[in-house]
């Protein structure tokens, strides 16, 4: 395990116990307080992105505080798989391993990025790392059109192009070389900020 991993761990052990223990911190964030213990016990070598935006969110402090100054190096932690297509490998809450990639000049504290899985975006893209901050739940109307990281109701986390559906509540996504998905219920969604080869 890195030095890195085991700092931000601390930090972050550090900043539960200046807020009160787990469960005041995960009660107020509304997040599992499992999550939070399997993190602080070593079982996970990180958090899950949305979890610690909601805990930041929670408590008024970017990112970075969480973990005592954030990762070196100005990184960023992948926090899913994302397929182009259909396909998805996302990390369940509170589990890993997590990777850290460099964050982008443009990087705020609350930047995560994903790692495409798939060709459908053009194969080009397969494998390339994808940035995002702005995680909208439910979705709303300025990320229409948008390419976004987009997580469904059924669990896929997918990278596409949001369109809206004739019914209200649904939304079609496309991608360069596949079949449109169609009317599906977005649970989240975020505006990808840009893109990189990893």
């Amino acid at each position: 395990m890195s030095d890195q991993v085991n700092d931000r761990r601390e930090g972050f052990r550090r900043f539960v116990d200046e807020h009160g223990s787990v469960a005041i911190v995960a009660k107020r964030a509304g997040v599992p307080p499992t999550t939070l213990y399997s993190y602080l016990s070593g079982k996970s070598d990180s958090l899950k992105g949305t979890t610690e935006e909601k805990v930041a969110t929670a408590f008024d402090v970017p990112v970075a505080q969480l973990f005592g100054g954030g990762p070196l190096n100005r990184e960023v932690a992948i926090a899913y798989y994302v397929g182009a297509g259909s396909e998805v490998h996302a990390f369940s809450e509170g589990q890993g391993p997590f990777e850290y990639v460099e964050a982008p000049d443009y990087a705020t504290d609350k930047t995560v990025a994903a790692k495409v899985s798939g060709s459908s975006m053009g194969p080009w893209f397969d494998g390339w790392v994808v940035f995002y901050d702005d995680v909208r739940s439910p979705i709303t109307e300025d990320l229409i059109g948008e390419i976004c990281i987009v997580g469904l109701e059924d669990g896929r986390v997918l990278l596409k192009k949001v369109q809206a559906a004739r019914t209200p509540g649904l939304f079609h996504l496309h991608s360069q070389f596949e079949a449109p998905i169609s009317d599906v219920v977005i649970a989240w969604a975020a505006k990808v900020t840009g893109m990189r080869p990893r």
